[in-house]
């Protein structure tokens, strides 16, 4: 068994096809804005329930805000071959919280 992965920001664009046709090709997009903020808010209700309500307004505006971080560090930390480190990902977001 074999598992190979390509970059698709660098490097050649071009796949042999006698090489393709071996390898089943999968494609997983970052999730959009509602999914994330429908995924961390289930987080955080839960672990805030036990908090004031108080504390729990807070959870909408939280998760706006790192939402909103993480969209502008993306922006404008761009990957190039220079900075090839910069690969933001769901893992990143989620150590915020």
């Amino acid at each position: 068994m074999f598992v190979g992965a390509m970059n698709p920001s660098a490097g050649s664009f071009f796949v042999d096809p006698r090489l393709q046709r071996w390898f089943w090709i999968l494609a997983i997009q970052f999730p959009d804005p509602t999914s994330l903020n429908t995924i961390y808010s289930s987080f955080l209700n839960k672990h805030f329930s036990k908090f004031k309500g108080t504390i729990q307004e807070l959870i909408a505006p939280v998760i706006k805000g790192a939402l909103q971080l993480h969209t502008d560090v993306t922006a404008s930390f761009r990957k190039t071959a220079i900075n090839f480190h910069y690969e933001f990902n769901v893992r990143h977001l989620t150590n915020i919280f």
